[in-house]
């Protein structure tokens, strides 16, 4: 989950998850021709690049790697790992 998540929340993540919406847009009946769509994915990746922006900074002000952070938010939301004999 943690490598998952590193990867969505690096700027490869921000251009997939664009190219995601762009697919499903179009699949659920979009004109992949109007200008609204094109509106629309760079609104998305503006967004995602702010995110993406202010998470590296803050990633770099702790000095921690893009993993230790995917680590540190997957245990915030998850809670610590369990280990064997927790079960």
């Amino acid at each position: 989950m943690t490598h998952l998540l590193v990867w969505s929340l690096s700027p490869v993540g921000t251009l997939l998850n664009a190219a995601m919406l762009y697919v499903v847009l179009v699949a659920a009946g979009a004109r992949w021709d109007r200008p609204m769509l094109g509106l629309i994915l760079a609104i998305f990746v503006a967004a995602c690049a702010y995110f993406d922006v202010r998470a590296y900074v803050a990633r770099k002000r702790l000095g921690l790697t893009a993993y230790e952070a995917g680590e540190a938010v997957v245990e915030r939301v998850w809670g610590p790992a369990r280990t064997e004999e927790e079960g």
